[in-house]
């Protein structure tokens, strides 16, 4: 593992180039990619954003990665395996990188064992694309974070085109990351979407993650267990359901060939529901839905991000032409998904 070793600590992070954010412009909407055979690839198929892309996959998944987490060596190596193996093949394919527990708040330890996780990856795809010799037809998804790239920019509603000013090593990593898929992308010429994702929710959040407010509300209504309420009533956020996403997340991928194609091949792009909703109002939506009040204890908490973190992607914004949940039909399904899990039906 000598070598691995050496990747680990030459891996992230590199520096932006110079070259500006793609325009809107630039990638005007082009014919959907999928009449060519595609081997699609999941890794971290068990998270919220995860499953919901395998189910919008369905048939058409190829395979879901199982990797070794828990030893984290073990995990590195056959990260850098996956991509190589990949990177060396001839078939056309796509790589969905849905992975990692960390959240804003997350140790600094733990952040940046998944930051090297995902630079393994990154790495392993550069030495097959150099064995190979040749130009891949493969193509990446990378899923990142809006919350963590902008908590200390100024001037919300954020776009593509904002400066990301992180706050912590988890919006650090974050822009690590995305710095060297932009680095691999350009090099190789490889299609790689880094998507800066806003407050993921849906059926089936991990409730012991320190995230997940839609979920916690309602959790809160259902148990009568206070919501231990960390942020001002006006604290400002974009809440997209994860189907959406996932439905989202696979459509850049399948047409994301034509959208780079004479372009820059590295693609960042905001996933979000374009609707900002405050802490307050998401609280009076559930007590009108449901017809209880939500108990809520106040824990305010210093140095968090901004208050007003709303977002207006404006790279590829015909992704969000389709019809999104409203924010009342995603509380239902939640609460329908925790009424279940809770032992409540």
């Amino acid at each position: 593992m000598d070598d691995l070793t050496q990747r680990m600590d030459r891996v992230l992070p590199y520096s932006l180039g110079s070259e500006a954010l793609l325009s809107a412009r630039q990638h005007s909407p082009k014919g959907s990619e999928r009449p060519v055979t595609t081997n699609e690839i999941v890794v971290g198929g068990g998270g919220l954003l995860g499953r919901h892309v395998l189910s919008v996959l369905g048939n058409r998944l190829s395979r879901r990665v199982r990797i070794d987490w828990d030893d984290h060596v073990r995990a590195c190596g056959q990260l850098y395996e996956l991509g190589r193996e990949l990177a060396e093949q001839p078939t056309r394919w796509n790589l969905y990188w849905c992975a990692g527990l960390a959240v804003f708040h997350t140790p600094a330890d733990q952040v940046e064992r998944e930051r090297i996780q995902a630079g393994l990856l990154l790495a392993g795809i550069n030495d097959g694309l150099e064995r190979a010799g040749s130009p891949s037809s493969g193509a990446l998804f990378m899923a990142s974070s809006a919350g963590g790239a902008f908590a200390g920019s100024e001037g919300a509603p954020f776009t593509e085109f904002s400066a990301p000013v992180p706050k912590n090593p988890y919006g650090e990593a974050k822009l690590a990351i995305e710095e060297e898929s932009e680095t691999l992308a350009r090099r190789w010429q490889f299609p790689v979407v880094s998507g800066r994702i806003t407050n993921l929710y849906g059926p089936g959040q991990n409730l012991s993650k320190n995230q997940g407010l839609i979920s916690a509300i309602i959790k809160a209504q259902l148990t009568g267990e206070p919501l231990p309420l960390r942020a001002a009533l006006e604290t400002t956020r974009d809440y997209i359901y994860a189907r959406d996403c996932a439905r989202m997340v696979v459509t850049a991928m399948d047409t994301v060939r034509s959208r780079t194609r004479g372009t820059d091949p590295h693609v960042c792009k905001i996933f979000s529901s374009g609707r900002p909703l405050r802490i307050d109002e998401l609280l009076q939506v559930a007590e009108r839905l449901f017809d209880q009040p939500v108990p809520v204890v106040h824990e305010r908490v210093a140095g968090g991000p901004n208050a007003d973190l709303s977002v207006a992607s404006r790279v590829w914004a015909d992704l969000e032409s389709s019809p999104l949940l409203s924010i009342e039909e995603g509380m239902r399904a939640v609460r329908s998904d925790l009424r279940y899990r809770l032992g409540l039906d």
